[in-house]
This record gives structure tokens, C-alpha cells and sequence, in this order.
């Protein structure tokens, strides 16, 4: 068995080329020799021989590999606008399994944040060997300035991160040693975290950086918009090249449905975004939204690094809440610890509650929140049915399908 020639340029060498910021062009021959060139929305490096090209609706492109397995694409360098050309020898199409999934939710991605959902459709992903790879003599290509390539971070800054999650004794220390870490390690100051509601139909922020409104309270559906594309999928969405009229969730709805929602943290101008589900025992338990006024600000490297501690952190959540619930740890000798009183406010129009001026629920669950505090206070109550909650009928609850105990 003989081994392949190395390859002139080592597809490793140039990971800026697989970022998808800049569409590669892919030219192909036809059975009687006529060249067809279109442009490809995706070019994924599988290893260091082998690319996977996303299979669209390029019906020419699709019966000449058929017929002539022999392809060149053409992929641009964003750090410095080199060009280079891929030979290719087309081997299979897959139509499922991981790399057909991610591949999917990248497309599906950057159908969301260019207006085309339904015109961009992932048929199948297209392996091929790489031949050759070479540089395109000449000059370089003309491009708007990106991030450079992040130098890989040392694993005993992971490990000392892993190791402040794993010590984090409540919530608040927990998000907040995460999103430290995005600053310090991703270099990225605007992130922010959203957890799912007992539903698991819902995302609402509870933490975040680098934002003059901190957002706090704002929700989205999943499966809305980039951010509940990722948590819908439990994939990570990376989108390195923003159009500037892109619309979050809130923007896509009618003003006068949105006008008394809290709003999503958000840039003015935001030119990458990375959105990466939290999961524990395959359960979402969050979303982590890393933003960037940078085109190319985040790398495939970010994007594994931040999806091992969005994980950590999920299942560091999921301990937290069992200890609490449970109240290992507590020492039975000690004398009774008597909390601090807080203020509680109630807005009637949303429902929403808030504790010390911080945002805590709103909704159906925040009226009964408030309706289960006020009987405390007036009355001393501590103890309440489902029954009761079901009777009255100020707090308006919906279908008796409706989940009640999570409430």
C-alpha cells in the first residue's frame, strides 16, 4: 500500500479558510467537457486529507461530480486574503449522522442571518479526498480586516477554570467564573447566559458581561432565531460574518407584542456571534452567547473550548441544585441562620418579580409567586394547594394541562 504525496499547502495549516466568512467557489466539467463554476455555503475540513461541501440545490454541480468525480474549489485565507485551490476526487454523499447534523445547523444557521430559512436547504454533504492543495500565485485577495487566529490556550488555564467551576459553591459564582473565563481565555468581553424554564420551551438570561443593559429577565423561545437554533438542535452555532440588518427573536416580533419585553443583551454592531448549548446528562440546562464586533472574532478552537466548559458548568448547575435541595453539607449542630429580609416588587402588566431590584420571574409563575407571598405576609401562611391556586381565578391559569406543580 503505497501512502499519498503530502499535500503542498497542509489543509490544517490554513484554519481561517474553513471559517465560512467568505463562500469558496467550487468548479466542476461536464460529461462533454463544459466547466460549470457556482459557489459553495459551506466548505468543513473533516482531516487532514478529506473536506465535506455542503449539498444544496447546485443541480449542475451535483451530475457533473456524479459523472466526473474530479473538482477544484477555490477557498480564501481571511487573515490575509491568500487564495488557494483544493483538487478533489468526490467519494460519498452522506444524508445523515454528526457531521451531516452539524453541518445542517451551520447552514441552517446562516439561513437564519441572511433572511433565506427556506431557500437554504442541506441535501447532503458531499465527502471528498483532497488531492493537492496550493497557493494561488498573485496577489492577495482584497478583504475587510478580521480577527487574527487566536493562539491555542494552555491547558493549565483550562485546567485552573475546571477546577473554579468544580469549587463554585452557588449559582451566581458559578456563571460568573464562566464568563470570566470567556474573557479571559475566548478574549471575548460580551457574553452572556440564558437558562431553560421548567418547560424546556423557554431561554431567560440570568448573567452577563460587557453589556450597558444587562439584560437580565429577557427571554426567547427555543428554536427561535440563532439562539434557539443551537438550543433546539444541542448543537453550537458559530456565525463569523453578521449582515448588518441582522434580527434577534425580539426584533422579528410585532412592536407592539415586544414593547414591554425585556431585551436581549445585544451590540450595536455585532459581527460574530457563537452560541453554545449547556447540557447535562443530554438535558438542556442553558445557553452561553459569545458576541464579537470582529469578523472571524471566534474559531473552531473557541468554539470547542467554550462547548467543554459550557458543559462543565451545566452539570456543575445540576449538583448545585440537588445539594441545595437536599442540604448536604449542612451542619446539624449549628444554630438556625436567620436570613435577611428582602424587597419584593411586583409588576402587574407582565407579572414579572423582582427581589432586591434583580429580576428573578415573571409570568404565570410570578402571580402565583406573588400570590403565595402576600398570604404570608397578611396571613402567615406557609402552606398551599394546588387546588386553591386552580380556584382562583385572579390568577388567570391556563388549561388544566398546563403544568402547575412546575409553576
Amino acid at each position: 500500500m503505497t501512502t499519498a504525496a503530502p499535500l503542498a499547502v497542509p489543509l490544517e495549516s490554513i484554519p481561517s479558510c474553513w471559517e465560512g466568512v467568505i463562500p469558496a467557489a467550487i468548479c466542476t466539467v461536464g460529461e462533454d467537457g463544459t466547466p460549470n463554476v457556482t459557489y459553495l455555503s459551506i466548505v468543513h475540513r473533516v482531516d487532514e486529507r478529506h473536506v465535506a461541501l455542503s449539498r444544496q440545490f447546485f443541480k449542475k454541480t451535483d451530475e457533473n461530480t456524479q459523472r466526473n468525480p474530479l473538482a477544484q474549489v477555490e477557498v480564501i485565507e481571511v487573515d490575509t486574503g491568500r487564495l488557494f485551490n483544493l483538487d478533489l476526487r468526490y467519494e460519498r454523499t452522506e444524508t445523515e449522522g454528526p457531521l451531516f447534523e452539524r453541518m445542517r445547523t451551520h447552514l441552517d444557521a446562516v439561513a437564519l442571518e441572511s433572511g433565506l430559512a427556506n431557500v437554504f436547504v442541506l441535501k447532503g454533504v458531499d465527502i471528498c479526498e483532497v488531492t493537492e492543495c496550493s497557493l494561488v500565485p498573485g496577489k492577495p485577495a482584497v478583504l475587510s480586516p478580521g480577527a487574527p487566529v487566536n493562539s491555542p490556550v494552555p491547558l493549565a488555564q483550562i485546567e485552573a477554570v475546571s477546577q473554579q467551576i468544580s469549587e463554585a459553591e452557588d449559582l451566581e459564582e458559578l456563571l460568573q467564573v464562566f464568563l470570566d473565563a470567556c474573557r479571559d481565555l475566548v478574549h471575548c468581553d460580551h457574553a452572556y447566559v440564558m437558562l431553560a424554564d421548567e418547560t424546556g420551551d423557554r431561554l431567560y438570561t440570568v448573567a452577563s458581561i460587557g453589556y450597558g443593559e444587562a439584560g437580565t429577565g429577557s427571554e426567547i423561545e427555543v428554536g427561535d432565531g440563532l439562539i434557539g437554533l443551537a438550543a433546539a438542535r444541542r448543537q453550537s452555532v458559530r456565525v463569523t460574518h453578521m449582515a448588518r440588518d441582522l434580527r434577534y427573536a425580539q426584533a422579528a416580533r410585532p412592536a407592539d407584542e415586544a414593547r414591554d419585553e425585556i431585551p436581549l443583551p445585544r451590540l450595536a454592531s455585532t459581527q460574530s456571534q457563537l452560541v453554545t448549548p449547556m447540557l447535562s446528562r443530554r438535558e438542556l440546562v442553558g445557553v452561553a452567547v459569545l458576541e464579537s464586533e470582529r469578523i472571524g472574532g471566534f474559531q473552531a478552537a473557541d468554539e470547542c473550548l467554550v462547548g467543554i466548559l459550557a458543559n462543565q458548568v451545566a452539570t456543575a448547575m445540576t449538583l448545585l441544585v440537588g445539594v441545595e435541595s437536599a442540604g448536604v453539607g449542612a451542619d446539624p449542630t449549628a444554630a438556625p441562620h436567620e436570613p435577611a429580609a428582602v424587597v419584593v416588587k411586583y409588576y402587574p402588566d407582565d407579572e414579572s418579580v423582582f427581589l432586591d431590584n434583580e429580576y428573578l420571574i415573571k409570568g404565570v409563575a410570578g402571580g402565583i409567586l406573588w400570590r403565595l407571598l402576600r398570604h404570608y405576609v397578611d396571613e402567615g401562611r406557609e402552606e398551599f394547594s394546588n387546588r386553591e391556586l386552580r380556584l382562583d381565578s385572579s390568577l388567570a391559569l391556563p388549561d388544566v394541562k398546563d403544568n402547575l406543580e412546575a409553576r
